[in-house]
């Protein structure tokens, strides 16, 4: 028997290196300036005098280390004058990638783990470009050398240059560091974006970075840029932050995460430059780091193109830095520092509490613009209807796991499924996770799929395997997809097995309409369109092994009446075993405005999202994947059509250049019943196509794990393959309606 050591495939490595930071040049040179502000901090903080008026600086200059390098090539110095380092504390620092570098909780420095100048230094060094530290510490001077070969394995050198004190002094005239302070050099990589435009714009294009917006704007702070040589100019971004007479509104709330209470304030703000700017609304903590530049899902809503805004939450990086110090080690912001982990509970959390809210204060501060409502039409009233039948038929739902915890650690069993039985409805295909202990299974042994009777349910694939970079956290997830033909009069076996060790769940088909709600709860379809006057009830699913029998939720609105604002579920809702399914009744809003519906749990949220329309103009009440089609004057955006998270229309575009070029000028369209030629109508069908295709792939394939991301070629084939197939189908069936 053979024993031998895993190692990563070197596509892996590549990976690793190139998403640490990505190809943003903005997020290297962040990196850098923050662990210097995260130095002066620290001093500020330990009480230490500092003399140097806390200046950083940042040099852009040709690379001249390797005489092979082209003309274009550039590296990147960034200077301070802050704690230095000695060469034991460098060989500390940098000898374990992901340390806990940051200096903890009390130092409350920017970097979570402290390991972005590794994934800078990192980045050049696997092109054998400058990768280096120079740090002065108490008239010492240690030198760092970052390699790494041409495995990908990466090794640091070094040592101690003091030399004479005429050489000290040399030093600190070079850099321009009276005291103690630190030089890192960097050779910009060749995948990372730096065209000469670019680099002509990098001075402005740093000052108006949302993730250097409050550090580039501290008075004890003053950071200097100096391009091939040229005198250094001061970079300020005092110009981008929010002006205290464009406030729109300051809205307090909170949320239950893990037990603990998470306050948050919400300020927004009329934005103008918003396209030039690209502020969203910054996520911060009370130290004004910025953790995230995001508008949770309403990047692209109409009423949110000129609205920026902050949200402080309440000790972040405490509860950061406390989850990736705890067993799970789960990221709540992700490793490459561009925001939120968007899987994590804390996102979801977060993202399902401040929705509404969002919702809310776009509709009544938010600017309209010229909007026709398509479905106001008959026939794309039809499609939408034809459109809608389909998904529901091809989207394939969730069997999420049963309870809190279950699936996020290895089975001690080896290997088992999300639950050990389930329900699902006759005629629909459903997604069943399997878990795998990869220290139990080899990634190289196959395990098989059966059912007792394949007849009554299809499964697919009929055998997994894995390889070695699907296993996160010491655990295998992978999916399978089931489908009742019909119905059963008792349980069929379906078994995942090895020559070592199987699984098994037992699955019902019924004709009922079944859905696993994700974290305990979950209003499905969460999208409606209702009619104005009218009474209406929505279907809140409920997982009892996460929410008991019994439990009291409650119903919240923000404009709409409700009925049963709140209710306790027992036995009568169960569907089967585990699921339970309440009818919430709803009425009133005004016509056209979108409202959210929350229920509420404990520290668990679901909301669904209601638009109000007209009954005469509405054979679709009950909803569903797509609320509606939309065209907006959207010139702030590229697009020639979207589908809007949040809302569930499909938008189109009326002053993309390709739509004005086929449909004309869209201005004069009848909003009560938008007519168009022929040739129009197809090529509107033709982009309600392509983005009902896209958001089925997404549901269907890749939010469920079964596009395989390993090579970014295969996934752009795969997908754009899956999206084709697709939309030929859905064409069909909107053109049907439409002709």
């Amino acid at each position: 028997m053979g024993k031998m050591e895993v190692t990563d495939a070197l596509r892996k490595m590549r990976r690793d290196f190139k998403s640490a930071l990505g190809d943003d040049i903005l997020r290297f040179i962040t990196e850098l300036l923050t662990n210097s502000d995260d130095s002066y901090r620290r001093m500020t903080r330990d009480g230490l005098n500092n003399t140097c008026d806390n200046k950083i600086f940042i040099f852009l200059e040709k690379e001249k280390r390797n005489k092979s390098f082209d003309d274009d090539s550039y590296m990147i110095t960034v200077i301070d004058n802050a704690e230095g380092m000695s060469e034991e504390k460098l060989l500390n620092i940098f000898s374990v990638y992901g340390n806990d570098n940051a200096g903890g909780i009390e130092k409350h420095a920017r970097g979570i783990f402290g390991q972005g100048a590794s994934d800078v230094l990192r980045a050049a060094a696997k092109e054998r470009r400058t990768a280096s530290i120079i740090s002065i510490k108490d008239n010492r001077v240690s030198k760092l050398l970052y390699n790494v070969d041409e495995k990908y394995h990466s090794s640091i050198e070094t040592k101690d240059i003091t030399g004479d004190l005429n050489s000290l002094k040399n030093l600190r005239e070079k850099y321009n560091i009276p005291n103690n302070g630190t030089v890192v050099s960097f050779g910009i990589p060749s995948d990372v974006k730096f065209s000469p435009k670019i680099r002509k714009n990098m001075f402005n294009n740093i000052e108006k970075y949302p993730y250097l917006r409050y550090l580039l704007n501290q008075s004890d702070r003053k950071v200097f840029y100096s391009c091939d040589g040229e005198k250094e100019k001061q970079l300020s971004s005092a110009k981008y932050s929010f002006a205290e007479e464009n406030k729109l509104c300051e809205d307090s709330f909170s949320f239950m995460f893990e037990g603990k209470k998470i306050d948050c304030i919400l300020k927004l703000y009329s934005n103008e430059n918003k396209m030039d700017d690209n502020t969203q609304i910054l996520v911060i903590d009370e130290n004004n780091s910025v953790f995230d530049n995001t508008m949770f899902g309403f990047q692209n809503d109409i009423k949110a193109r000129n609205i920026s805004g902050e949200l402080l939450i309440s000790k972040l990086y405490s509860l950061c830095y406390n989850h990736l110090n705890s067993e799970k080690a789960e990221a709540i912001v992700r490793d490459n520092r561009t925001g939120f982990d968007e899987k994590s509970e804390f996102y979801k959390i977060l993202d399902k509490t401040i929705s509404p809210i969002l919702q809310s204060h776009l509709d009544s501060l938010g600017k309209n613009s010229e909007t026709t409502n398509l479905i106001n039409n008959k026939k794309f009233n039809e499609a939408l209807r034809n459109l809608n039948q389909y998904l529901k038929a091809e989207m394939k739902d969730k069997i999420t796991e049963g309870g809190n915890l279950k699936g996020k650690i290895p089975p001690p069993e080896g290997i088992r499924f999300a639950r050990s039985s389930a329900s699902i409805t006759q005629g629909k295909e459903y997604s069943l996770k399997l878990f795998i202990n990869p220290k139990m299974i080899d990634y190289n042994k196959k395990i098989r799929i059966t059912c007792d009777d394949s007849n009554i349910i299809a499964i697919s694939p009929s055998e997994i395997e894995y390889t070695p970079e699907e296993i996160k956290d010491d655990i295998v997830t992978k999916s399978i997809s089931l489908k009742g033909n019909m119905c059963t009069n008792e349980p069929v076996k379906i078994t995942a097995s090895t020559e070592e060790y199987s699984a098994n769940i037992m699955i019902d088909v019924i004709e009922t309409d079944i859905h696993y709600p994700e974290n305990g709860m979950e209003f499905y379809p969460s999208n409606k369109n209702l009619v104005v006057d009218m009474t209406h009830s929505l279907k809140l699913y409920v997982d009892t092994s996460i929410i008991p029998l019994r439990s009291r939720i409650e119903i919240i609105s923000d404009g709409l009446q409700i009925e049963n604002k709140i209710i306790i579920f027992d036995e009568k809702n169960l569907l089967n075993n585990q699921i339970a399914v309440v009818d919430i009744v709803v009425s009133g809003g005004n016509l056209g405005v979108t409202y959210n519906l929350t229920a509420k749990y404990a520290d668990l949220l679901s909301t669904a999202v209601i638009t109000i329309v007209e009954p005469s103009k509405n054979n679709n009440p009950g909803g569903g994947y797509v609320a509606g089609f939309r065209i907006e004057e959207r010139e702030d955006m590229e697009f020639q059509a979207y589908f809007h998270p949040k809302t569930h229309f499909i938008i189109i575009n009326s002053k993309n250049p390709v739509n004005i070029l086929v449909l004309g000028e869209m201005k004069d369209l009848n909003p009560d019943s938008p007519k168009f030629k022929p040739e129009q109508t197809k090529y509107i069908c033709d982009l309600i196509s392509t983005q009902a295709a896209r958001l089925l792939v997404k549901e269907n394939n890749i939010r469920k794990g079964e596009v395989n991301y390993d090579n970014a070629e295969e996934v752009v084939d795969k997908v754009q393959d899956l999206i084709q197939m697709q939309k030929n189908k859905i064409f069909k069936k909107l053109y049907s309606a439409l002709s």
